[in-house]
C-alpha cells in the first residue's frame, strides 16, 4: 500500500484495524515466552529489546514494555502522538533524519518510513512482534517486507507473528489473508512453530466485522536456524 493511503487512514480516523485491548495471544503466552526475561530483570533496567513494526498506537506496546525496551516503527505522526496522549505520557521528541523519535522511558517510536530505518542507530533486537503489519501488505510487498524485517532477526532472536486467515476472494484487503503455506514460503529456511490459533467470533477483527466464511488468527514463533 502506498504511504498516502495510510496517512489518509489516520487523518480520517478510519482505523478499523486498531484493537481496543491487548491481544489475547500476548496475555496468554507472555509468561511462558518472556518468563526468563522478566525474572532476570531488574525492573528499573531493561536488558532486552523488542521491535514492533508498523505499530500504530497499539496497546500491545504498553504490555510489552513490562518486559522489554520497546521500539516501534510507525508511518503516521498522528498515531505516534495519539499513543502517548492516550496513555497520558509526555514523550521527548527529537529527530534522526528522516525520522522523528518519540521517547518515554523504555518506549521509543520511530515515526517515518519503516524501510528507511538506520540500522546503525538501533539496538540489537531479541524479539520482533508483528501483530498486524504483514497482513496489512499486499502479496507483492510481503516478501520485500519480510526480507527487510529479518535483517533485524539476529541469531538467538525470536519473532512472534500473528496472522489472519480467511477466503481472500471474499474480502478486498487490507487486511490480506496469510495461510500456513504463505508463512512457510515467506520465512523459508527459518524454524517456524505454530503456538496457537483461534477463530474470531462473529467474524470480528479489531473494530471491523467481515462478511467472510471464517476468520482465524494464528500465532507463530519464528527463529533463525
Amino acid at each position: 500500500m502506498k504511504q498516502n493511503f495510510w496517512h489518509a487512514v489516520w487523518e480520517r480516523d478510519s482505523i478499523g484495524f486498531h484493537q481496543d485491548a491487548v491481544h489475547p495471544f500476548l496475555i496468554k503466552h507472555s509468561d511462558s515466552l518472556f518468563k526468563k526475561t522478566s525474572q532476570s530483570l531488574d525492573k528499573a533496567v531493561y536488558r532486552e529489546n523488542v521491535l514492533v513494526p508498523l505499530c500504530g498506537k497499539s496497546l500491545d506496546i504498553v504490555w510489552l514494555a513490562q518486559y522489554f525496551n520497546v521500539v516501534g516503527t510507525e508511518l503516521s505522526d498522528i498515531a505516534c502522538a495519539d499513543f502517548f496522549k492516550e496513555h497520558q505520557l509526555t514523550p521527548n521528541v527529537s529527530t534522526v533524519p528522516p525520522h522523528k523519535l518519540y521517547h518515554f522511558e523504555n518506549i521509543t517510536l520511530w515515526q517515518g518510513d519503516h524501510f528507511k530505518l538506520p540500522l546503525a542507530k538501533l539496538p540489537k533486537f531479541d524479539w520482533i512482534y508483528d501483530r498486524a503489519a504483514l497482513i496489512a501488505l499486499p502479496m507483492e510487498m510481503q516478501l520485500y517486507y519480510v526480507k527487510h524485517l529479518t535483517t533485524f532477526l539476529d541469531a538467538g532472536a525470536s519473532m512472534l507473528l500473528v496472522s489472519l486467515e480467511f477466503p481472500q476472494e471474499q474480502l478486498e484487503g487490507p487486511p490480506f489473508s496469510i495461510f500456513n503455506n504463505d508463512v512457510s514460503s515467506l520465512f523459508d529456511g527459518y524454524h517456524i512453530e505454530e503456538l496457537d490459533q483461534h477463530e474470531l467470533p462473529d467474524k470480528q477483527f479489531a473494530r471491523r466485522r467481515f462478511n467472510v466464511d471464517y476468520l482465524i488468527e494464528r500465532l507463530y514463533l519464528i527463529k533463525r536456524p
